[in-house]
């Protein structure tokens, strides 16, 4: 034991304070057997290969466990005494920062291999690939060295998940658990409505996106279903495929009703019902051979036909406003004037001092409504803040009064297109009344000196917009907001629409007088020479019909600010078919917005630095973050 007392430690620097319970006996001035460290306490020998501590911790822990608790305590000591303060702001205290672990914290971590045991472990990571996820953040994060000592004050037993495993497995995870929950909400609905469209990003890598619209007890729900990698040419066949292919990874092939694309020529081939059938030049009738013919079952062929399609209203109506600028020409070379104004303010310093804390907005050719923002932001700056600006292109009075006027004239086109593309809410019941009120506020407008603007967007109304007037989906959507009713028919439309409700109550369930039969008694069996009578007088589904489309009507319309769903939510079991036909229509999507969004954010995770990106995990990490619950 008293050589216990003449071991020597380490020859090289070590910072742990194991290596004060341990250390080695020299001979000739040089250490003998430098893989096994002897313990002061109790002179065992323990394998130590290339200064490694683990085993040492471990034999501590085990056999001196006073010793042990004793090196723990003093380095937890040591950790609460405050540093001196420092004079400089910009670079840290040492001693604060420097918080990596040491041997007896690393064996103290919480055991991730093979799978997390600690449920704080498990949670923790959880967090870190949502913070990641939702914060657009480079995966390279849980390499931060910042970041880990961040983690590392909060939780010294935390492991920080390394970029593979972010990859490989916690993200594919995540993704998968994803899917199975919107498969799961898509298993208890009847009727999905789509929006698709195409992307290409900044590489001009093309990418598919589609979004799902439903309605599950009374909420209406958008889910992201896909933004993947779209190869080859955009040809409808093309989209055809991964447009399948999509449906069938969740199973609602037979479950859509309804699907809102752009106006290309692409995207309507794609969706015809009956796609032309093109004949090879001579070939050969067939002849009439019985021995040819080959049964097929209608009802399985009917539930693959594509659903109905619709043009995204905003975009139709974006075109509208868009071309009726482009064919006045005083308005265009107006609207090019401010544009110059514009970008002089942003390129001068000097106008920027003289604006102070006024802001123009840019305009954008390509979308009217930033244009209109543009012309908004001119009319806030007072003429003698903008006579300051020594800008060579100066606006006259004249021109001032014509941009007030196009203010007034575009103000109703800008009201339409916030309320038909907003998130969250029910659209669809919007697109036909918004037609008419803007043909009503149309029809009222005036422009002093040039009226030409005004003709022209009635014109163009009437030519793009009208076509939403006969849009079935889109009638049964607006008769069934209770704010609407039948308030936005003409004449005869009154009846017209309120037969179409009452077929559509009646196709709805066969068993549908079933349930309103207030007449108990059975019906007299009779002779059989008047068997061929039927009953006329007992209720029937006509009847059941009839009392709740009139009894629905008849109530008196909702204001503005209501939620319809709320309202079919409380009256379910007044109005059980026309219930389930609101949850059918107002899920539509008035406009292709909701893919547009999912672009948008594509565009934000695909910045310049993480151009390395594959495909697979930008998938991922899109599809992730557009079904969060918390953004």
């Amino acid at each position: 034991m008293d050589c216990i007392d003449e071991l020597h430690p380490p020859q090289k620097k070590t910072r742990s304070a194991v290596w004060a319970h341990f250390g080695f006996r020299k001979r000739n001035g040089v250490i003998n057997n430098g893989d096994w460290p002897i313990c002061r306490a109790c002179g065992r020998a323990v394998p130590s290969k290339d200064g490694s501590t683990s085993n040492l911790l471990h034999h501590l822990r085990e056999r001196h466990p006073s010793r042990y608790a004793e090196m723990q305590n003093k380095r937890n000591s040591e950790r609460l005494v405050k540093s001196e303060p420092n004079d400089d702001p910009v670079t840290p205290n040492p001693s604060v920062t420097d918080t990596s672990p040491t041997e007896s914290e690393a064996s103290s971590k919480w055991v991730v291999v093979p799978v997390p045991m600690d449920t704080r472990q498990v949670a923790l990571t959880d967090s870190i690939v949502t913070y990641i996820v939702n914060g657009l953040l480079p995966l390279s994060t849980v390499e931060n060295k910042d970041f880990i000592t961040i983690l590392q004050l909060a939780e010294p037993f935390f492991t920080m998940p390394s970029r593979r495993d972010l990859t490989q497995n916690l993200i594919p995870q995540r993704t998968a658990a994803v899917k199975n929950h919107l498969i799961n909400q898509m298993q208890n609905t009847s009727d999905i409505c789509i929006t698709l469209d195409l992307w290409s990003n900044r590489s001009m890598r093309s990418f598919f996106g589609m979004t799902g619209h439903f309605i599950s007890n009374f909420t209406l729900q958008n889910v992201m279903l896909s933004c993947q990698r779209f190869r080859g040419r955009h040809s409808a066949d093309n989209i055809c495929g991964v447009y399948e292919d999509i449906l069938s990874t969740y199973d609602i092939k037979n479950k859509v009703s309804f699907i809102v694309t752009d106006s290309a020529s692409n995207m309507i081939k794609a969706f015809n019902l009956f796609p032309p059938i093109t004949v090879v030049d001579g070939e050969e009738e067939e002849q009439d051979d019985t021995s040819d013919l080959h049964v097929v079952n209608i009802d399985e062929e009917m539930m693959y036909f594509p659903p109905e399609r619709s043009p995204c209203f905003v975009y139709t109506l974006q075109l509208v406003v868009r071309d009726a600028l482009d064919q006045v020409g005083s308005v265009k070379n107006l609207l090019g004037k401010i544009q110059k104004l514009v970008s002089f303010c942003y390129k001068s310093t000097l106008a920027f001092e003289i604006l102070g804390d006024y802001r123009l907005h840019p305009g954008n050719v390509a979308r009217w409504n930033s244009q209109l923002k543009m012309l908004k932001s001119v009319l806030n700056i007072p003429s003698d803040v903008l006579g300051q600006l020594e800008c060579p292109v100066q606006l006259s009075p004249t021109e001032f009064k014509i941009i007030q006027e196009l203010c007034v004239v575009l103000e109703p086109f800008e009201e339409v297109t916030d309320r038909c593309q907003a998130d969250k809410v029910v659209t669809s019941s919007l697109v036909i009344p918004c037609v008419r009120g803007l043909r009503h506020a149309v029809r009222n407008m005036k422009m002093t000196g040039n009226n030409n603007l005004v003709s022209i967007l009635q014109s163009l109304v009437e030519k793009h917009l009208a076509k939403f007037e006969e849009i079935q989906c889109f009638q049964m959507a607006s008769i069934l907001d209770p704010r609407f009713k039948l308030d936005w028919c003409i004449g005869e439309e009154v009846t017209t629409m309120k037969d179409l409700l009452m077929g559509k109550v009646e196709c709805l369930s066969p068993k549908l007088s079933a349930g309103y039969n207030d007449y108990s008694g059975q019906p007299k069996k009779r002779p059989k020479l008047f068997s061929y009578m039927e009953s006329q007088s007992g209720p029937s589904a006509v009847a059941k019909a009839s009392h709740d489309v009139i009894v629905y009507l008849s109530q008196p319309c909702l204001a503005e600010d209501v939620d319809p769903l709320a309202y079919w939510k409380g009256n379910q079991t007044s109005f059980p078919e026309l219930a389930r036909l609101a949850c059918k229509y107002l899920a539509i999507p008035a406009s292709s917005a909701p893919v547009e969004r999912i672009f948008s954010a594509a565009g934000n995770i695909f910045r310049p630095e993480r151009s390395n990106l594959n495909d697979k995990t930008f998938e991922d990490l899109l599809l992730i973050k557009c079904n969060s619950t918390e953004t």
